[in-house]
């Protein structure tokens, strides 16, 4: 059973207290619900610690090993001396 305390505001107010609203969401837990015209638009949640981890793990085993070993660019590489003069 979700226990989330749930608040409805206008997108006026969304538009004005953007910073309290993402506050409140993110470190009260509370769902905001926006409203256009009385109708429900959108909702903001708060991000839960466990999608950051699991969205981690699953980006580390869809991505690793897709960037290649950089050591040929190495060998390639060349720079120019600078000569100065005192």
């Amino acid at each position: 059973m979700n226990n989330m305390k749930v608040t409805y505001i206008s997108s006026t107010d969304l538009k004005n207290k953007t910073a309290e609203i993402l506050n409140l969401v993110s470190f009260g837990g509370v769902e905001v619900i926006i409203k256009r015209h009385g109708r429900p638009l959108a909702k903001i949640l708060p991000f839960k610690e466990e999608e950051k981890k699991a969205n981690l793990k699953e980006n580390l085993k869809k991505y690793f090993g897709a960037i290649s070993n950089f050591a040929e660019v190495g060998k390639k590489r060349y720079f120019k001396r600078k000569t100065i003069n005192l």
